[in-house]
């Protein structure tokens, strides 16, 4: 744990060693996600390189993390609480998908810090934390494991004082960004202005939802564009729209584009930061 900065060890000395093991588990488990994010350099390279670096032993880049190192972090971090944990593979693929089974206070149960590490970051609800594994590989492995009742977690999540989810705003946000009355009265445009509404929406996402949580890696950040898209374009909107990674840049940008294929016009947006903050800029 030598990578740990300041605020992570605040984090982890804050950390009630008398509170009941699966309240320990859950609350460092959402409290340090937003300190991780995908190793670029591993993510970027060819699957011949990945299985390489598999097959030598995953390279341990601090908080530049791959599924297997960020599983050898929470085991021993819940280790140094007596918190019994195993990195386990959760799948049979030809370089496996590395989760983790910890020890709480009735039973071993599964969870998986990188599949949940956006929704931590965004403050969304978990969907990887003591549930059942959809992974056949993981189950037969493990018959034992236990789920958590979502009372349970959201009573967890009151007692520790960790933040209400973002879920209900974002479910809000859909019924509002998907309804055409409600597009056409807030934006003051019509139906058939495809360019202006996705340029709206833009404007809208980059005042209002891209520096929501601390969302900082690369690859999370496409993640949350990929979040927002479902949240706030109709369905024809989405077939086209374009999300991608821009890496020509020494530190690759989020990018998103909408085509109108009626005219040929498209429209672009990419992500900059600015003072600590995102903003979207237009390209074109």
């Amino acid at each position: 744990m030598e990578l740990e900065t300041a605020e992570m060890k605040a984090i982890i000395c804050s950390v009630d060693t008398l509170w009941p093991k699966d309240y320990i588990i859950r609350f460092l488990y959402i409290r340090l996600a937003p300190f991780f994010q995908r190793d670029l350099k591993y993510f970027l390279s060819t699957d011949e390189e990945k299985y390489q670096e598999f097959s030598q032993g995953f390279i341990n880049r601090g908080m530049n993390i791959v599924c297997s190192t960020l599983a050898d972090y929470y085991v021993e971090l819940y280790a140094s609480f007596g918190i019994r944990a195993k990195k386990v593979a959760a799948n049979s693929a030809r370089i496996p998908l590395f989760t983790v089974i910890v020890e709480g206070d009735t039973g071993y149960f599964y969870i998986d810090p990188l599949n949940d590490l956006f929704n931590n970051q965004y403050n969304l609800r978990t969907t990887e934390f003591g549930v059942v594994s959809h992974y056949k590989t993981l189950n037969n492995n493990y018959p034992f494991l236990q789920s958590l009742k979502s009372d349970y977690l959201n009573q967890i999540d009151s007692d520790l004082n960790l933040l209400e989810t973002a879920d209900n705003f974002f479910k809000d946000l859909h019924l509002k960004m998907t309804n055409r009355n409600f597009i056409r009265n807030h934006f003051n445009v019509e139906d058939n202005e495809k360019e202006k509404i996705f340029e709206y929406k833009m404007i809208f996402s980059s005042a209002e939802l891209i520096n929501l949580g601390k969302v900082s890696g690369a690859f999370e950040r496409i993640q949350m564009y990929l979040f927002i898209e479902k949240m706030i374009f109709f369905k024809e909107e989405k077939k086209n729209l374009k999300i991608w990674l821009n890496k020509k840049y020494d530190f690759p940008r989020p990018s998103i584009e909408y085509t109108n294929f009626s005219t040929g016009n498209s429209v672009a947006f990419e992500e900059v930061e600015e003072k600590g903050q995102y903003v979207l800029k237009r390209l074109y």
